[in-house]
């Protein structure tokens, strides 16, 4: 079984570093057979990542120690049986006042569990910007 994850995380990343992440991500994403996409706002991170477990896992592992990253937050971790992104090693979109906001909501959200309305919205607007540039 493969599984999709979904994180937030707070970005200290420079735009230079951004494009560093999305490129290397890119070919490490494709070497552990993970998908997704990274949406990348202001000043946080939205990123999911899909396929088997151990590569996910994996990535999620590096991106917890990377400090280009803080606060990192997982806010969904499923198995599933198809998915969302199969195309994309890494799908990138960048800024977006409206995704931040959403962002925003899921991360600085009052309780331990995330509103699944506003998860539901963030997986789909970044399945949108996938295709759009697909």
């Amino acid at each position: 079984m493969e599984g999709s994850l979904l994180y937030v995380s707070r970005r200290l990343a420079s735009p230079a570093d951004v494009q560093d992440i999305v490129s290397a991500s890119r070919v490490r994403n494709a070497r552990l057979q993970v998908t997704g996409a990274l949406v990348a706002c202001e000043d946080r991170f939205a990123q999911i990542l899909e396929g088997p477990r151990p590569g996910v896992d994996a990535l999620m592992d590096s991106i917890s120690r990377d400090r280009r990253h803080a606060d990192v937050d997982v806010l969904l971790y499923d198995d599933i049986e198809r998915r969302r992104f199969p195309g994309w090693s890494l799908a990138y979109s960048g800024a977006s006042v409206f995704v931040d906001g959403l962002i925003r909501a899921l991360a600085d959200r009052p309780s331990s569990e995330p509103d699944p309305h506003h998860l539901r919205r963030l997986i789909n607007i970044m399945q949108e910007f996938a295709r759009a540039v697909d």
